[in-house]
């Protein structure tokens, strides 16, 4: 049997009918398909009791990327730069984050995720860094290198040393939350890009987006993988 990967579905600004919809970048289902794993939607807006049973039925949770957390999760004003804001989504986020740590099952953050991962366990965010934000026509090419700390869980994936990334983020870790572990930085600026949970068998995110380098890098392909397979050790 597959493992099952719960994976929350934002509503986007209105299209040209004036019509809310949900929406998800295609390639991090890709990404999980290629890897074995069924990938279960879950749209924002669902009843929390709802998407706790769910979560009791997946065998992990992958957050993904999109607008910014409402500062006053982490206790601050809201910086003028600070933007798209969707106060459900958060909710949905940060409770599967606090579950997710609580069982111990596997979590994968991807940019707005490991924003989401620090302020749900207790961290704050810096609200506006430049030279991040990279070029939205050219998703998967390099905008800076990270360097991933040795005996981490994603240096187990995507190795260790400096690896060239891709970014589209305006905000970053500030506070790191308690608990967690710093596993890649930005050598240029000092700029936190990874995190993990040391304490439970795969808690791991990420500041770029290894989806848009999925095809072409083996070593984003392995960062999914190795999400993949720990949810399906968590399976048994």
């Amino acid at each position: 049997m597959q493992p099952r990967i719960l994976v929350p579905i934002p509503i986007q600004d209105q299209s040209t009918d004036g019509r809310l919809r949900f929406s998800l970048s295609a390639n991090y289902v890709k990404a999980l398909l290629a890897c074995g794993a069924v990938p279960l939607l879950l749209p924002v807006g669902v009843d929390l009791g709802e998407a706790r049973a769910l979560f009791e039925q997946a065998d992990g949770v992958m957050l993904t990327g999109g607008g910014d957390v409402n500062p006053k999760r982490y206790h601050q004003a809201q910086h003028e730069e600070t933007y798209g804001i969707d106060d459900e989504r958060d909710e949905l986020e940060i409770a599967l984050v606090r579950w997710a740590a609580e069982a111990d099952k596997p979590l994968l953050g991807i940019c707005r995720g490991i924003q989401v991962v620090n302020v749900a366990l207790g961290g704050s965010l810096n609200q506006h860094i430049e030279d991040h934000r990279g070029n939205p026509q050219q998703r998967s090419a390099v905008l800076h290198n990270v360097r991933v700390v040795s005996g981490s869980r994603l240096a187990h994936a995507v190795g260790t040393g400096e690896i060239g990334v891709n970014s589209f983020h305006h905000q970053a870790i500030e506070r790191l939350a308690e608990g967690l572990t710093i596993t890649a930085r930005a050598p240029e600026d000092g700029v936190i890009e990874g995190v993990e949970l040391p304490r439970c068998r795969y808690f791991v995110a990420v500041q770029w987006h290894p989806e848009d380098m999925f095809e072409e890098r083996k070593d984003m392909r392995a960062l999914f993988c190795d999400f993949v397979q720990a949810c399906a050790r968590a399976m048994s």
